[in-house]
């Protein structure tokens, strides 16, 4: 039987679980700045600096680079494969296509369970950036 993690939705309050509540991991992951949580100062991505710059090559390459690091420290059951600049606009909204493996039992150290999976992520709130 898996073992699939389960939680709260921080926004409706509903129940999540699996592949769901990774991507919300994830998330938080890439909307926290690294030193805002006190008691964790390196949990968060340092690639929130990038936000508002020229979307040069290198810049979205150090982008990728700072998320795929963050998300590989902090979210065991995702292991991205790919990503994909799927939205820029010029209020500062960023959204990463991801491909990837999901782990359901990655926490465990288990990762012979594996399921493809394909997920977007803003690195802001959509509330906050502005229309589009």
């Amino acid at each position: 039987m898996i073992r699939y993690r389960s939680g709260i939705d921080r926004r409706t309050g509903k129940a999540l679980r699996g592949f769901d509540h990774v991507r919300q991991s994830v998330e938080v992951i890439l909307r926290t700045l690294l030193t805002e949580r006190l008691m964790l100062l390196d949990f968060g991505f340092p690639g929130v600096r990038h936000i508002g710059r020229n979307l040069t090559a290198p810049v979205v390459l150090a982008i990728y680079r700072d998320a795929r690091k963050a998300i590989r420290r902090w979210e065991p059951e995702y292991d991205i494969r790919r990503f994909q600049l799927v939205r820029a606009d010029r209020t500062g909204l960023l959204a990463l296509g991801t491909t990837g493996i999901y782990y359901p039992e990655g926490r465990f150290n288990n990762f012979k369970i594996a399921e493809p999976v394909t997920a977007t992520f803003a690195l802001s709130d959509a509330e906050t950036a502005g229309p589009a």
